[in-house]
């Protein structure tokens, strides 16, 4: 990634609100936004790109492995097995940035240092020793309905899990961005240009993007907060 991602965001000017002690980008409540892969009719697009990942999280998702791999195509099964990790450093994989947008990275590199530590789930390349149609994280997988699903989520969701609590944080959150600065915690939208195409951001359908993101929100943040945060949307007229 070039230097140049770790720059402060340079999409727009934010007129945080402050709720709970955090400040909130009012994008949450001016934007409808819904995760609906039917619905947005969109192929799970934003699942196609890899994702950084932060310290801890190979070591949480590993010991999962052996139920996740019949969740993945047996091309990159074979890919895992062979290579023994699904772990890449971004910046050999990625040298350019490619699938990480710069809001995305800098999303993550004010929640953890990716200076010092800067992993990536693998790309398996189009063409390559997978035989993909296309570049696409090693998680990337298709279900019964042939719908692009991720397979750490359906393995979670098949064992009873909570599976923003097995997922990478990066995949977790998006398309917000939870980190802290100067001592303030900041919750906010991603503007993720890379991203502007995929049909979510700009579609029209689905409900305030906080309320679309309740389960997010309150799992990153906690009950209380997006209690506070409903409310302050709320006595908007909202």
């Amino acid at each position: 990634m070039s230097n140049a991602a770790f720059i402060p965001f340079p999409s727009r000017e934010i007129p945080y609100v402050r709720i709970n002690g955090v400040l909130v980008d009012p994008q949450l409540w001016m934007t409808v936004y819904d995760c609906n892969v039917t619905t947005q009719n969109c192929h799970s697009m934003c699942c196609y790109r890899s994702n950084i990942l932060a310290p801890g999280e190979a070591d949480r998702i590993f010991p999962h492995m052996e139920g996740i791999l019949p969740y993945m195509t047996p091309q990159k099964q074979k890919i895992f097995e062979k290579r023994g990790t699904f772990v890449a450093d971004c910046r050999t994989q990625c040298p350019d940035g490619c699938e990480l947008d710069g809001d995305e990275v800098l999303a993550m590199a004010r929640a953890i240092d990716l200076e010092s530590d800067y992993r990536c789930n693998e790309i398996v390349r189009q063409g390559g020793e997978g035989g993909e149609e296309m570049d696409s994280c090693i998680f990337l997988t298709k279900n019964d309905r042939m719908e692009n699903v991720c397979s750490i989520h359906a393995y979670a969701i098949d064992q009873g899990m909570n599976w923003m609590a097995l997922k990478p944080l990066d995949c977790v959150q998006y398309p917000l961005g939870v980190y802290n600065k100067d001592g303030e915690t900041i919750l906010r939208s991603q503007s993720t240009p890379y991203l502007s195409h995929l049909p979510c951001h700009d579609s029209g359908i689905g409900p305030l993007m906080y309320r679309s993101m309740e389960g997010t929100i309150r799992f990153l943040m906690g009950d209380d907060f997006f209690v506070a945060l409903d409310h302050h949307v709320r006595s908007l007229g909202l």
